[in-house]
């Protein structure tokens, strides 16, 4: 099946303000935002319409890059800064090697046929030192057959999102996890939890993990 990448295909925020995103989405960004050096010049790969870089460039240089041309023109009209740039470009793209400080790349990663190969060229594309954080759905406590995503390839366990820094050569510095959905009886995915309950918990497990790795 080809993948929908249309603005309202279901899969994506549409928001034209970054407050009215939805919680677990900004606090994923807002995570990675106060861990992440001041300064710089990073990627954020499948940036979607441009919400978390334009975050991210209050402090720092963003380039943001999207399948999705609607999504990024969506980035340019109400999420472009001085410290933004925004492509569109679908997976497979190549990286320039050792040219970031950081990249970001949320949820993303289930997306991606050739995962592997995928976290191999965002690691690639850090300099040493550079910081690289990703967010994936835990198949522990979010089962892919019980969202019904289409959207999705795989989902990870916990001790496989751990692994991917390890894998790639890269330094595990801090990790959480975040409640995003009820679960109805059926035991199928249901509504979202109350923002206040999507906050990340460090270094416990949750539907939602995001990582924080740097290079050597």
């Amino acid at each position: 099946m080809a993948h929908d990448l249309s603005l309202h295909s279901g899969e994506r925020q549409t928001a034209h303000t970054y407050d009215d995103i939805r919680a677990d989405h900004r606090f994923r960004y807002e995570w990675v935002d106060v861990r992440i050096p001041v300064g710089g010049f990073g990627v954020d790969v499948f940036c979607g319409n441009g919400y978390g870089a334009w975050l991210l460039s209050q402090r720092r240089s963003v380039w943001g890059i999207d399948a999705s041309a609607e999504a990024i023109a969506q980035a340019e009209r109400y999420f472009k800064t001085s410290q933004t740039l925004y492509t569109t470009a679908y997976y497979p793209f190549p990286l320039p090697k050792a040219a970031f400080d950081f990249v970001v790349s949320l949820e993303s990663v289930e997306h991606v046929e050739g995962d592997a190969s995928f976290m191999r060229t965002l690691v690639e594309s850090l300099k040493p030192g550079g910081f690289l954080a990703f967010s994936t759905p835990c198949e522990d406590l979010l089962p892919l057959a019980s969202t019904g995503n289409h959207f999705h390839r795989c989902h990870y366990t916990l001790d496989q999102t751990l692994a991917i820094a390890q894998d790639n050569g890269l330094q595990l510095l801090d990790w959480a996890g975040q409640t995003v959905y009820t679960f109805m009886p059926d035991g199928r995915q249901g509504s979202p939890v109350p923002p206040a309950d999507m906050r990340l918990c460090t270094r416990t497990p949750g539907q939602f993990l995001l990582c924080l790795s740097r290079k050597g």
